[in-house]
């Protein structure tokens, strides 16, 4: 016990108390987002189910663990000190969890990923489903998100991540190549014509996109090399289905994934324009925060992944 928590603790401890898993859980990620109501959100519950495990741990303790504002989250020390029993304690779990997992050689126990936003409605969504019901004792937490997450701060087990090349320490399985497309509906083209260089997007409306950084200086591709060329336009979305809707009713010329069109290509709905420069410079990877041997749970997700990007090949 930690010094300064109250004597009586070890009497509270006949109802659940702290040796309630669940709000030790709920606890920690209450002190680590900052946040009742996105806890509640990611565990798929309410921010009432949230404060009712805290308030078991509090009358556990006998003393306040968090103290709230109409705008921020305050740990007091009491609640500072079970943070930091709980982390070592979750992790020993999670640890014993996998390892007796891979005496079975059997996926089991807790995993964490996250993906981008997008990728992850269209690529990961539709199939994650078949991989739940294959490995039923994964407890899966799907983070989806238009900004890069810190991995060892979120605890993050597997990270999907687009990129040109993956920052040094991290573990990175490359699962297919990133194809882009520039696009525009047939009502478009017929308009204002189409770009036969890149230069000429300086004189289309072109849907901009925002995720961590604006999206406003395009990569194009020539004699294997990349550069980019400035673009503008009047509408601006930080996310890729929206400007999708854009284009598809003819209000300008975006740039995507390709696998994010490839449907209102074979449609007509869409077509390609300059596909001779299209950038080649990113690939789509798995990226882990930890060296060593995969645990079962984490293999079966990456080779899960693979089956996802196979087609993307």
């Amino acid at each position: 016990m930690a010094p300064g928590f109250p004597d009586r603790v070890a009497s509270a401890r006949g109802d659940h108390g702290l040796r309630d898993l669940m709000s030790l859980r709920m606890f920690a990620r209450v002190v680590e987002l900052q946040s009742f109501s996105e806890v509640a959100r990611r565990a798929g519950v309410t921010p009432a189910t949230i404060s009712k495990h805290v308030s078991s741990l509090e009358a556990a303790v006998g003393a306040r663990l968090i103290n709230r504002t109409t705008r921020r989250l305050f740990i007091t020390e009491a609640g500072q000190r079970l943070y930091e029993h709980c982390v070592r304690v979750l992790q020993e779990l999670d640890a014993a969890e996998s390892e007796l997992a891979e005496i079975k050689g059997e996926p089991a126990g807790s995993l964490h990923v996250t993906a981008p936003l997008m990728f992850g409605l269209r690529r990961l969504s539709p199939r994650l489903p078949e991989f739940i019901r294959r490995y039923p004792k994964v407890a899966l937490e799907l983070d989806l998100s238009i900004e890069k997450v810190d991995l060892f701060a979120e605890r993050i087990d597997v990270a999907v991540r687009i990129a040109e090349t993956v920052e040094p320490g991290l573990v990175a399985f490359r699962l297919a190549p990133y194809r882009r497309a520039f696009s525009a509906s047939p009502g478009y083209v017929a308009e204002h014509g189409a770009p036969r260089t890149p230069e000429d997007l300086a004189t289309h409306n072109c849907l901009i996109g925002r995720g961590a950084r604006l999206n406003a200086s395009w990569p194009v591709q020539r004699n294997g090399e990349t550069t980019s060329i400035r673009v503008s336009g009047n509408f601006l979305a930080n996310n890729g289905e929206v400007l999708r809707d854009a284009a598809l009713v003819g209000l300008g010329i975006m740039m995507g994934p390709r696998w994010q069109v490839e449907d209102d290509f074979a449609a007509g709905r869409l077509v390609e324009l300059l596909p001779d420069f299209v950038p080649t410079n990113r690939a789509i990877y798995a990226v882990l925060p930890r060296q060593g041997t995969l645990t079962p749970k984490v293999r079966a997700f990456v080779d899960f992944l693979k089956v996802c990007c196979a087609e993307l090949q």
